[in-house]
Parts: structure tokens; C-alpha cells; sequence
């Protein structure tokens, strides 16, 4: 098996070859990372044949780079290739965005672009910059890099999202294309993160916000009704009323008796409205402290109800919110001084 021409010490040899012979000097981490970017290029048989967007195209011996290759833009490195599988120019910038690196390149005749944007410390050591090969005393090149591992994974970026969207399929030996899963996203552009999943909404309040809205159980059985009990307060109690002419729909007038639908509803029409405790049957046992002023859901017991609502009242005086309520008739400790 060939041996991989895009592998990190291969390329870092091959970078001192390709930087021009009376100018060997790198500035900064960003001009770093740009002839990295050449340098796996001409790797993989690109041939330059300008720095700039303007230029004629001419042939570049060897890739070897201009004197004036760092010089042409303040933030941008620009490079134009042509290649021997592909009848296309391919154009391609590398752009300093304060602390990232983007990477941007298009296939001229057919519009087709790419993108890489990375995060410059994530792959250059700033500290080692500026480097000139030329010195004697200048430490090895390699030092200018994280390591080689990371030249690895920005590589893999590099082929995975500029290189193979220029050219699929590029035969070569010793180069093998990327695929999603075996790609390293460190340091690759940022990915956007998956937001949490929303917190479970509350159950849903038994009515919606809506003053004429109806519960099922309470609709009136015919649309000619709506309306009628308000002529009717005592809900067909008084005996010498004539009967209703849609019976069924008793107890729901202005009177509030213990049939009252507030209360829950007798029968089959209203029993998934009907609640443990009395109204829609929300509130929770002990839902009021136990001695509190608090008059329970539902009507109170007596001679003329012994049962809640069809249903014998359960607990003893004192039992939670089934409880008769307080004596009222008191005023509140402390009510007649001023001073309160």
C-alpha cells in the first residue's frame, strides 16, 4: 500500500521546498496555516499558476511560491490552481477573521464552492511566529504546529470540505478521501449546537382562556336553551313552574344549588368533569390549612343537602378542605385596634 502523501511530516518537508529561496520567512500563524494549505495542494498534484485574483496564469516550477506571495493582501492568501483531472480553474482564499482562519475556494467555470472555517490556535503555536527558515539558529518548522496529530485532523477538514467538493473522486496515490464519520470535527467550523429539549409543558388548565368557552358535559342539548335559565333562577325548583320543554338541563340557572354545574355534573354528562373534591377537581386534598377561613368546594351539608352532590360527604368535621367552614361571625383577632 502506498504510503499517504498528505501525512504530517511529509507535508512539513515539503513545505520548506515550497516557500520562495530569498524569502523563507513566515509572519505569522496565518501565513502558517495558509502554505500548509498550499502545501496539500501541490501534494495532491494542483499546479499553481498565480497568487492573485488579477494575474495572468503562468506556470509555477515545482509550486514553488513567489517572493511576493505574503505581501498582495493584508488578510487573504490567495492561490489559483488548475489540475490534469479537471479541465476547471480553482481559486482559492485564505482569510484572517480576527482569531479564525476561513477557507474559501471555487471551481471558476461552474460556480462550485466550498468553505472550511477553523479556529487558528486550534492548529498554529502564535508564539513560534514569525519564522524564517533561512537563520541558522531557527528551530524546526514542526514546532509552528500543535502537533502532528492536529495537522492530521485539519487535513481530514481540508478534504473533506474544500478538496473533495472541488474535485470527487481525485485519483492519486496515497491519497484516500474522507467520509463524514472518520473525520475529526476538532477545531473544524463551529457546528450548531442541538438546543435542549423544551421543558414538558404543564398539564393544560381543564377550561381554555376563552369566557365563552363550554366543557363538553356542559353544552346545552339544544342551541335554543342557551341563554333560557337566566329567565329561570330557581332551576326548575319552584312547583308551580311549567315543565321545561327540553328537560335535562336543570340546576344550572342564576341560583347556585348544590345541582349547579359548578359543582360537578350528575349523571353521565358531566362525570369526567366531576373532581375528588368538589368543582372540576383541581385542587388538591389540604389544598387549605387546616383552620383556615376557607369555605370547601361544593355545598355544605345540612338538612337540605346530607350528600355532596349525589355522594355522601366524606371525613369528619376539621378533615381537610371537606370540612364545614369556620365560624365567620366573629370578627378577625385584632380587627377593632386601629393601630393593626
Amino acid at each position: 500500500m502506498a504510503n499517504n502523501v498528505l501525512d504530517p511530516s511529509a507535508l512539513v518537508g515539503l513545505l520548506l521546498n515550497l516557500l520562495p529561496p530569498t524569502n523563507k520567512a513566515l509572519t505569522s500563524p496565518h501565513d502558517g496555516l495558509a502554505a500548509l494549505v498550499h502545501t496539500a495542494f501541490s501534494a495532491l498534484s494542483f499546479r499553481l499558476i498565480a497568487t492573485d485574483d488579477t494575474s495572468s496564469a503562468k506556470e509555477h516550477p515545482n509550486n514553488v511560491l513567489p517572493d511576493d506571495w505574503n505581501t498582495k493582501g493584508l488578510v487573504d492568501r490567495t492561490f489559483r490552481y488548475r489540475h490534469d483531472q479537471s479541465g476547471l480553474e480553482f481559486v482559492v482564499k485564505v482569510i484572517k477573521l480576527g482569531q479564525r482562519t476561513l477557507i474559501s475556494a471555487i471551481a471558476v467555470e461552474s460556480d462550485k464552492s466550498a468553505s472550511l472555517d477553523v479556529a487558528t490556535n486550534d492548529f498554529v503555536s502564535p508564539s513560534f511566529y514569525p519564522y524564517d527558515a533561512a537563520k541558522s539558529d531557527t528551530p524546526p518548522l514542526v514546532h509552528g504546529f500543535i502537533s502532528s496529530n492536529r495537522i492530521t485532523d485539519f487535513i481530514s477538514q481540508l478534504k473533506l470540505k474544500i478538496i473533495q467538493k472541488l474535485i470527487p473522486g481525485l485519483r492519486k496515490e496515497g491519497y484516500i478521501e474522507e467520509t463524514e464519520d472518520s473525520s475529526s470535527n476538532a477545531g473544524s467550523a463551529p457546528r450548531a449546537e442541538i438546543p435542549p429539549p423544551a421543558p414538558p409543558r404543564p398539564d393544560s388548565p381543564p377550561y381554555p382562556d376563552d369566557p365563552y368557552f363550554l366543557p363538553p358535559g356542559l353544552r346545552p342539548r339544544n342551541p335554543l336553551e342557551i341563554g333560557r335559565q337566566d329567565l329561570d333562577p330557581f332551576g326548575g325548583i319552584n312547583p308551580f313552574q311549567p315543565p321545561s320543554l327540553f328537560p335535562g338541563n336543570g340546576g344550572d340557572g342564576m341560583f347556585v344549588g348544590p345541582g349547579h354545574p359548578i359543582f360537578g355534573m350528575r349523571g353521565n354528562r358531566g362525570q369526567e368533569m366531576r373532581g375528588p373534591w368538589g368543582g372540576d377537581g383541581y385542587l388538591p386534598p389540604m389544598g387549605a390549612p387546616p383552620g383556615a377561613r376557607f369555605d370547601p368546594i361544593g355545598p355544605n351539608p345540612g338538612p337540605f343537602n346530607p350528600s355532596f352532590n349525589g355522594r355522601p360527604r366524606r371525613g369528619p368535621p376539621g378533615s381537610g378542605n371537606v370540612r364545614d367552614p369556620d365560624n365567620d361571625e366573629f370578627m378577625p383577632p385584632g380587627a377593632g385596634d386601629m393601630f393593626m
